[in-house]
């Protein structure tokens, strides 16, 4: 896989309608990214479309560093979202029942409610952590990158993200045990 994205990489740096095809590849991950910290559609959009400008702006000067071009988007994903939120001085609050409001209708209703609870549990410990932990756990568990990824998102070395992971899942195991 990570040849097939260098290749593709690589034939945007000398063709930039090629670049298409890395926007195809990474919209979904990357839209899904930023709706799970902005949660407003327009300004999803205007950010997502953001990402890909400044994705496509400085791809000639992307280099591979032991770190995949995914985790450069989701870098610059990231750092679009911190730069939104210092320019509208705001804090995202989102209300807990907001994520079960999408029902899976191919499980029975005592699963589904089992699963609420669970989600619930799960979002109310997420709001505990602080920023950090909340990142770091979402990027590694519900993004699945891996910790060389998420370093280059965070801007910290991947031996330090696996010491920041092992400390934010204790925090969290603490937290749910309560």
């Amino acid at each position: 896989m990570l040849e097939q994205e260098q290749k593709l990489v690589e034939e945007a740096k000398q063709n930039p309608e090629q670049f298409a095809a890395l926007y195809d590849r990474y919209f979904d991950q990357i839209y899904r990214y930023v709706y799970r910290r902005v949660n407003d559609k327009d300004t999803v959009e205007d950010l997502v479309s953001q990402t890909f400008y400044d994705a496509f702006s400085h791809l000639k000067s992307f280099e591979w560093r032991g770190f995949s071009f995914s985790a450069w988007l989701y870098k610059i994903a990231h750092n679009n979202v911190l730069k939104w939120y210092r320019e509208q001085g705001k804090t995202r609050t989102v209300e807990i029942e907001e994520g079960m409001q999408i029902p899976d209708v191919r499980e029975d209703v005592m699963r589904d409610v089992i699963r609420s609870e669970d989600k619930s549990e799960v979002q109310a410990v997420m709001a505990k952590l602080d920023y950090e932990d909340r990142e770091i756990i979402r990027l590694k568990f519900f993004e699945e990158l891996s910790n060389i990824e998420i370093a280059e998102v965070m801007g910290l070395s991947a031996n330090h993200i696996g010491v920041k992971v092992f400390r934010a899942l204790k925090k969290f195991k603490q937290l749910i045990s309560q």
